[in-house]
């Protein structure tokens, strides 16, 4: 029996996500939809398993995998091969590691895959044209659990009574009357749903507070995401255990409270649009709090829905929800793939009615097929045969075009070839000054020490060779593009840049170069392209690690690819509060030049010397002002 109400849950989850992805810096914690959608699975998941069980007395595992197939993977074949089409005609960046991209799509392993990678929707230069799928490779390995764990249960409690509890009865009219019944399963396996729950919970309040793993094993991983499935499953298991529900008038305890569906579903909404603005993917907050509040206000929804007898829900919600697992699907592909060839408006219509197209195929057409369905489309008769070859085909091309794409595909991207070359002229640069000032250090210790043995040798290197006012940049790849103008046009600047250089790797980085003594009286941290934990986290901890007497400046990074603003509001907040801390506060400036970055990524500068010019100028005014104040660290 379909529970009133949930349909309105899935269309507000899919609503905010699709916002989430659309415009991330309008609504920069959206993804909060994916908690409903994991608790609403998790509850329907095994609320069904355990009527099935009820009405038949039997566990079909081949039934259960059957229905989730011809649910779930049409529409992802299909999503593959249009993806694999239509990355021939965007930036051949695209289609950089896309075969693996391809294998971790169909086998359901998105999630470590991004893991592995260090992916994520906002820390990318070319984002994965299926990194959406990770939300469904969960799903599938929970879907694969779920028998496993209801079998286990049951051979554990046939076990328990053998060996064990001999008066445990197994076979009660609670599960029916086949063996699969057992009077304590259904007890057992809300214990455990909820104990499996709280593991997962634990385990990334863990990550997130120790700062054990990095946000992408954090958000991804099937350890700290799968709470809110469980949570549901067992949710699921209570609802259907109808004796443990009811008291000994056979009235369930949700009956002698008056049921709220529409409160519960208001205050959901209400507070899952607010925790979507305030909070963020790199938030600590979004993990610890964000994550749990919605989970459980999920879960009185969902109650107080099926306690309900009469909800109200328009009829053209019930519609809508039946598209929205193709919405999500085929929408991120063309997202990425059109924004990729243009930044008009015009993008969006374009996006919308390619997705409400293909949704609508794969609804009326694709699905039937794989289901064996379609028996007529205009005049054409489809039989099982030709049902049956188009299915066994999908595979064959998908193999086929990946074989095409992969053979075409670059080593690289463009961008991360640039930052490789430019790291590499680099370290090139500093080991022949290295050489040059070694050289002369040697020269220097021959001409004025060789004749007094007594005295104590020592070879300056570069780092000692620092003047009165000089300063040290310590940048990521963005600063890897202007590096050598910068040097040239700002007296006794050094710049520092490495590509891929993270904001957390910063405390380090500052640590390395202090004792090697590589650190100007000016330290400019422009560091925040890249970013995985907190980021005030990481720049207090760059600041306790740099030495005493420095004065720095703040360089706010620019993002225009999704205008992200987190590191930049975090280094102002810290730049008020320290007087020693001097602000550039590029990410404002740039923000009201967009021209700066155009033709780019929106975050790398490569080649635009005009850009460089006014880079150059607004970080010369930072350093009169930082050398112009008497406060030190």
């Amino acid at each position: 029996m379909r529970i009133k109400g949930l349909d309105s849950l899935r269309v507000f989850s899919i609503l905010i996500i699709l916002i989430y992805h659309f415009f991330g810096n309008f609504m920069p914690a959206g993804f909060l939809g994916v908690n409903i959608l994991f608790v609403m699975s998790g509850f329907l998941i095994m609320r069904n398993f355990l009527h099935e069980i009820d009405q038949s007395g039997n566990i079909d595992i081949r039934k259960f995998y059957h229905k989730r197939f011809v649910r779930i993977m049409p529409a992802i074949l299909l999503m593959v091969i249009i993806g694999l089409i239509l990355v021939n005609f965007v930036s051949k960046d695209y289609t950089q590691g896309l075969p693996q991209q391809v294998g971790a799509t169909v086998s359901f392993t998105t999630n470590w895959y991004e893991i592995v990678n260090g992916g994520s929707y906002e820390a990318q230069f070319i984002k994965h044209i299926f990194l959406h799928t990770w939300f469904l490779s969960l799903e599938i390995h929970f879907y694969i659990l779920i028998p496993i764990i209801l079998i286990l249960t049951f051979l554990t409690l046939l076990i328990y009574k053998k060996y064990g509890n001999r008066n445990l009865e197994v076979g009660d009219n609670e599960l029916g009357n086949s063996p699969v019944g057992c009077i304590n399963m259904k007890f057992a396996l809300k214990l455990l749903f909820a104990a499996l729950a709280l593991v997962s919970y634990a385990m990334l309040y863990f990550s997130v507070i120790r700062g054990t793993f990095s946000t992408a094993f954090n958000y991804f991983s099937d350890f700290t995401r799968m709470g809110p499935l469980f949570l549901g499953a067992a949710l699921g298991t209570f609802m259907s255990d109808k004796t443990e529900m009811a008291d000994a008038n056979g009235k369930t305890y949700l009956q002698k409270f008056k049921p709220m569906p529409m409160t519960a579903l208001v205050v959901l909404i209400v507070v899952t649009l607010f925790l979507s603005f305030k909070f963020s993917y790199t938030d600590k907050n979004t993990y610890l709090i964000a994550f749990i509040l919605v989970d459980v206000l999920t879960i009185l929804a969902i109650m107080q829905c099926c306690a309900a007898e009469e909800v109200k829900e328009p009829e053209f919600i019930n519609t809508i929800s039946k598209y929205t697992y193709g919405v999500y699907i085929f929408h991120w592909p063309f997202l990425i793939m059109i924004s990729s060839l243009t930044d008009s408006l015009i993008k969006y219509p374009i996006i919308i009615a390619l997705t409400g197209a293909t949704v609508l195929f794969n609804q009326k057409i694709w699905e039937p097929i794989f289901r064996g369905e379609l028996t007529k489309l205009n005049q054409a008769q489809f039989g099982d045969t030709a049902n049956k070859a188009i299915v066994m085909s999908s595979p064959i091309i998908i193999i086929g075009l990946t074989i095409l794409v992969g053979l075409k595909a670059p080593n690289m991207i463009s961008l991360e070839k640039q930052i490789w070359e430019k790291s590499v002229s680099q370290d090139i640069q500093t080991i022949s000054a290295d050489k040059e000032n070694l050289k002369m250090s040697i020269n220097k210790v021959s001409d004025y020490r060789l004749a007094n043995r007594s005295e104590k040798l020592t070879i300056n290197m570069p780092a000692d060779l620092h003047t009165k006012g000089s300063t040290t940049l310590v940048g990521d790849s963005v600063m890897l593009g202007p590096k050598s103008y910068l040097e040239e046009n700002i007296p006794n600047l050094i710049v520092d840049a490495e590509g891929s250089r993270l904001l957390d790797s910063g405390p380090e980085v500052i640590k390395d170069m202090a004792r090697q003594n590589e650190l100007g009286e000016i330290v400019v941290v422009a560091l925040g392209a890249n970013s995985i934990r907190d980021p005030e986290e990481s720049l207090n901890k760059i600041l306790d690690a740099m030495p005493k007497k420095k004065k720095v400046i703040f360089v706010t990074p620019y993002n225009g690819r999704d205008n992200s603003t987190a590191v930049a509001k975090v280094m102002r907040k810290i730049a008020n509060k320290e007087k020693y801390i001097t602000l550039m506060d590029w990410q404002k400036y740039a923000s009201k030049n967009p021209d700066f970055y155009k033709g780019t990524d929106g975050i790398h500068f490569y080649g635009h010397m005009d850009t460089y010019a006014e880079f150059q100028r607004q970080l010369l005014k930072a350093i009169s002002r930082a050398a112009e104040s008497k406060e030190t660290k």
